[in-house]
């Protein structure tokens, strides 16, 4: 029976939890707003899903176009957030060649989502490739029996890849969550919330129920899916990216950690030919020391050096359109330096 003092510090821990994972809005440039919003995005769903591949793929090559033409502000974020990623000895001209590659790739993206989906959930699950050794490890975690978490990341036509991954046979009979942003912007975004739930998969917005909701899935043996690289207003920088401190969640790592459950990182990408593919990496099992900060360090970088490694290996994939480094973070001198607070908190991650 739980005593006074373990509910007391349950409560606690619920409340530091809802602190963290509820982040303030996604801020996005005045470009970002009106892209974004509730019109265009509803303009660009029904025209996609009655346009011709070659008709919307060139509507698409048209609006990167412009975008890399006019360089908004959001252009000059996904420059300075790729210029991490590509290191200081990256030219001018080799970040510019792979920001404007990005926006092209982003924009493809949105075109066959949209199209996909309209045309029925079966279509889009088809879609995406996944090699038997993605398949393989997904199955190795699951057959420990105790949850899986998958970290994903902003790369590729991930939405295609969350649908892809949902809709596959090895979890016909698993209950698949998949946590989101807290307080996600109105307009456009609320649109793909609908093109999602429409296709099957439902978005929690992050939160003391949503956490609930997870870890009971998790010890159920059930799939847990957020994506971990994208920052989060509000919360301090706390995990070193690409060598920086960025403010971005460590509620994977901290659920894994909490319910034994083993932990994949997952990652959409397109190969040479155009295809859409899915990467999963092998299952991290959580390494345990007995400190719960150190346990919270050594794993987070495990993930992370995954995640930096599927981002480096084709950065114009990479679909962060936020600003991932705030300009007063400094980078790390020493491991402990990109230690993250041992609060016990789990932010919640944005799909």
């Amino acid at each position: 029976m739980q005593s006074l003092a373990q509910w007391k510090e349950s409560k606690a821990e619920e409340k530091r939890m809802a602190q963290a994972s509820r982040p303030e809005q996604v801020q996005l440039t005045p470009f970002q707003h009106f892209l974004s919003s509730h019109l265009v995005t509803g303009t660009g769903m029904f025209l996609s899903k009655n346009m011709p591949p070659f008709a919307g793929y060139a509507l698409a090559e048209t609006i990167a176009g412009l975008i890399n033409w006019l360089k908004p502000d959001v252009y000059w974020v996904q420059y300075a957030n790729l210029r991490r990623v590509l290191g200081p000895q990256a030219e001018e001209d080799v970040l510019h060649r792979v920001t404007r590659r990005a926006f092209r790739h982003n924009a493809r993206n949105l075109y066959k989502l949209w199209h996909l989906v309209a045309r029925g959930t079966e279509v889009a699950h088809a879609a995406a490739h996944i090699s038997p050794s993605a398949i393989r490890h997904l199955e190795q975690a699951l057959r420990r029996g105790k949850g899986t978490v998958v970290a994903g990341t902003h790369t590729g036509n991930f939405d295609l890849g969350v649908l892809m991954i949902a809709s596959l046979d090895v979890l016909k009979n698993v209950e698949f969550q998949v946590l989101g942003m807290a307080a996600p912007p109105t307009g456009g975004f609320g649109l793909m919330e609908q093109m999602r739930a429409q296709a099957g998969i439902v978005v929690l917005p992050s939160g003391i129920p949503a956490l609930r909701r997870a870890i009971t899935c998790l010890r159920g043996g059930g799939v847990v899916l957020a994506a971990v690289d994208r920052p989060l207003d509000g919360l301090k920088p706390q995990v070193e990216f690409f060598g920086r401190l960025a403010p971005l969640t460590t509620g994977h790592v901290r659920l894994a950690l909490k319910t034994d459950a083993a932990l994949l990182v997952a990652g959409a990408y397109q190969d040479p030919q155009g295809n859409d593919r899915i990467a999963i990496y092998p299952p991290l099992e959580m390494v345990r020391t007995g400190d719960p900060a150190e346990e919270l360090r050594l794993n987070l970088r495990r993930v992370t050096d995954l995640v930096e490694e599927h981002i480096r290996a084709r950065p114009e994939q990479w679909s962060m359109f936020v600003p991932v480094w705030p300009a007063t973070t400094q980078q790390p001198s020493s491991p402990q330096a990109a230690q993250p607070a041992p609060t016990g908190r789990i932010e919640g991650g944005d799909c």
